[in-house]
């Protein structure tokens, strides 16, 4: 089974992330596919343009001959616009990890490294899937000033992939007071995020919720694409498609333009 991760970085030299693992079986092969525009959603505009970034890399992961498709980042970019193009499965964190949270009529949390600039992600996916009330806030571990120093061996996104102590002190300290709060489940707030699930699993009283592994869960056991016609747009609209991702796809990348967990996922 072929399984289509959009807006990862396509790294050969990196096997799956470990904390993925366990949810694929031997038969499983997670393939990352790139989105091809270099604008990172500091607000709605570029939000708006990842969404074409990741249908474009959503239709490129089903001409390839994906199973299912999992989007590669919590704010679930292109999700409507893929289901609407295609007859395959699709999973966005955002969706999935929502749902795992308010499981049995939970109240939960958000934890995520992100400031709260940001939040208007969560915040209108919440509105979305109908979890507003059950959601008692958003509580931000990241600073207005780590937008400006994401990249990098020493950057924001490189200590919250390896799990820089301060980091995972301060994401730990936030679930606590989430659950002193009434919160009886925490959703981490990016996919970037989950490479430090177990660790934050084991130091929690409550349940912690790892958004991209519940969708890679869902895609696995979603089986092997049964047949039939895979491609449900109208006629040309694929095409259109990639040829308006085609106009930017040589500008220079923005910092972190995808999720930084991708770089941890390797063919």
């Amino acid at each position: 089974m072929l399984i289509g991760l959009l807006g990862a970085v396509r790294d050969p030299f990196r096997p799956v992330a470990p904390e993925l693992v366990p949810l694929l079986s031997p038969t499983n092969v997670l393939r990352p596919f790139p989105s091809r525009v270099p604008a990172f959603p500091f607000t709605p505009l570029e939000q708006a343009l990842q969404q074409v970034g990741h249908l474009e890399a959503g239709l490129a992961a089903v001409e390839a001959g994906c199973d299912a498709l999992v989007i590669d980042s919590l704010g679930d970019y292109g999700l409507a616009a893929l289901r609407a193009a295609t007859a395959l499965p699709v999973f966005g964190p955002g969706e999935m990890g929502m749902a795992a949270a308010a499981a049995g009529g939970r109240r939960f949390g958000i934890v995520t490294v992100w400031p709260r600039s940001m939040n208007f992600i969560p915040e209108a996916l919440l509105h979305l899937y109908g979890h507003g009330t059950a959601c008692i806030g958003i509580a931000n571990v990241g600073a207005e000033a780590e937008l400006d120093r994401l990249a990098g061996p020493d950057g924001y996104l490189a200590q919250v992939r390896e799990g820089a102590s301060a980091v995972l002190d301060a994401i730990a300290v936030a679930i606590a007071d989430m659950a002193d709060r009434g919160a009886e489940a925490v959703l981490l707030g990016c996919t970037c995020m989950s490479p430090l699930a177990a660790a934050l699993v084991a130091r929690a009283a409550i349940p912690v919720i790892n958004p991209l592994a519940s969708a890679v869960s869902a895609a696995a056991g979603a089986g092997v694409w049964a047949g039939g016609e895979r491609v449900i747009a109208r006629p040309g609209r694929p095409d259109l498609v990639k040829r308006m991702v085609e106009g930017v796809a040589d500008e220079p990348a923005e910092d972190c333009p995808v999720c930084a967990v991708a770089s941890n996922v390797g063919e």
